[in-house]
């Protein structure tokens, strides 16, 4: 078994190199060598594993599933390796978590604060990530677990698991002191077809809130809004939605992540959409401690963090 992981840990250097003499000088090994490495896993699988072009190699679609597990196992080995040397040179263990901007601020932060003191030899790497992006990550061992809003498609549900962690209800949002707000009947509900009175920014990063704003007034009022701002970042769409009249659609848990935001619901007719939030780990993960103790953190099955 060890053979055959040697083996395709030097399958990676060839895809990532995009040659054979490049991997193998990086390796440190003859291209007679590498090659033989290559000529026996593609006999273990029964499949060629690279295509020869003009400028070098590049992966067939087997290759690509084999390099695919190939960093799953690279990462699993890594931890093994860590766990089982303690060798100050292997460098300190990672728990590499990803996730959007609102779970970054809002939520992922107490529960690393709640781990540093269970797990002190760990580092906790937060990163920024994309949900189309991050699942790949995931699969590959560049992250060991994903916060999203966003749901897995069944095409991607191969070991990954997913466990819902918080339940998210997106509502309109305006600034405190917004015009809008004027119109409010004794009750708090503004009549809906006030929202065409202003001008939207959109926080595009999330699809579904430019499909919500734009589907859900025409079906209400037979108009669509006027979107004038579109970010990216959600940080921008705030920043506009303070220093100006504009509305938006926002997930509550940003008011709570962003607590200099000024923001309030817009109460309306308009139907407000829940998400249910999820974590998303590799299933041969769920039983290492750190990633075991942010999911019982996570999912409530621990105390939460003060």
């Amino acid at each position: 078994m060890l053979d055959q992981i040697t083996h395709l840990f030097r399958l990676q250097a060839i895809f990532e190199e995009g040659s054979l003499r490049s991997a193998a000088n990086r390796l440190n090994i003859t291209q007679p060598a590498l090659s033989r490495s290559l000529a026996q896993l593609e006999r273990y699988f029964g499949h060629p594993l690279l295509e020869r072009h003009a400028r070098g190699v590049r992966p067939t679609p087997f290759g690509e599933r084999v390099l695919s597990e190939a960093l799953r196992m690279q990462r699993q080995w890594q931890l093994a390796e860590q766990s089982l040397r303690h060798d100050p040179a292997l460098g300190q263990t990672r728990l590499r978590i990803g996730a959007g901007p609102v779970w970054r601020a809002s939520v992922v932060p107490g529960f690393l604060l709640a781990l540093e003191k269970d797990f002190p030899d760990i580092e906790f790497e937060l990163r920024n990530t994309r949900f189309s992006q991050a699942i790949g990550d995931l699969k590959e061992g560049r992250l060991d677990v994903i916060f999203t809003g966003s749901p897995m498609l069944e095409a991607e549900e191969q070991r990954l698991v997913s466990r819902p962690f918080a339940q998210v209800t997106d509502h309109v949002v305006a600034r405190d002191g917004h015009p809008i707000f004027d119109h409010a009947g004794p009750d708090g509900q503004i009549p809906t077809e006030r929202l065409l009175d202003y001008p939207w920014v959109v926080y595009s990063e999330i699809p579904a809130y430019h499909e919500t704003a734009r589907n859900g007034l025409y079906q209400l009022l037979r108009q669509e809004p006027r979107i004038t701002i579109q970010c990216e970042s959600l940080l921008s769409t705030l920043t506009v939605l303070q220093r100006s009249d504009h509305l938006s659609i926002l997930p509550d848990a940003t008011m709570a992540a962003f607590l200099g935001a000024e923001l309030r619901p817009v109460r309306t007719g308009l139907r407000e959409r829940g998400v249910r939030a999820n974590m998303i780990y590799r299933e041969e993960m769920q039983n290492w401690p750190p990633l075991a103790a942010l999911i019982a953190l996570a999912t409530g099955e621990a105390s939460a963090p003060e």
